[in-house]
């Protein structure tokens, strides 16, 4: 019996209700680390109804930490878009923790993998992602990250910001270096 195993597959029927339909047509892998009792609740728990409303609650936290972590992203996305994205990475990347940063990382590295017929948004998640990469934990200085835009950033990312889909960003390539300041802040030069 470990605790460890039992709490690990909870936590995984919460957040996976792929993993939870496995368990509901087949049962636990015989080498979980779970005695019979162990089984037997966890089994239990796998066909409770009530573990849809955590599903529902575990998505929506897990919706609002993107829109937290990535705001320029979602609200260059808005609505349908944003989420049927959201919906895709999700199928492909079921989560495997509680952690978002490490989540709002990989859903920068889905989009930017992805054709887009949007002309901004490769620029905006790239900024967001070296954003997030300048916050991620680490015992170390995080290494400066760059940005390539072929628009102008401040005519981009200034409506974004404000929560506006910007129109018509002139053209302008130049690339953003950002880096930690003494006080942990990130601070971004625009380089020509």
């Amino acid at each position: 019996m470990s605790a460890a195993s039992f709490q690990s597959l909870m936590a995984q029927l919460v957040i996976d209700p792929a993993f939870r339909h496995r368990v509901l047509a087949s049962g636990f892998p015989a080498d979980a680390d779970l005695n019979a009792r162990e089984r037997q609740r966890l089994q239990h728990i796998a066909a409770s109804p009530g573990l849809d409303i955590n599903h529902t609650l575990h998505k929506g936290f897990r919706f609002g930490k993107l829109r937290a972590l990535l705001p320029l992203t979602c609200a260059l996305l808005q609505g349908t878009r944003l989420n049927a994205a959201i919906a895709r990475f999700w199928a492909l990347h079921p989560p495997r923790s509680f952690y978002f940063l490490p989540e709002a990382i990989e859903f920068c590295d889905f989009l930017l993998a992805q054709p887009t017929h949007s002309k901004y948004l490769h620029e905006v998640v790239g900024f967001e992602r070296a954003h997030l990469e300048l916050q991620r934990a680490r015992t170390d200085e995080p290494p400066p990250q760059t940005v390539h835009f072929q628009h102008d950033p401040s005519k981009l990312l200034g409506p974004l910001a404000q929560g506006k889909v910007p129109l018509g960003v002139p053209l302008q390539t130049c690339t953003a270096v950002g880096t930690l300041d003494g006080q942990g802040q990130a601070q971004w030069v625009l380089q020509s």
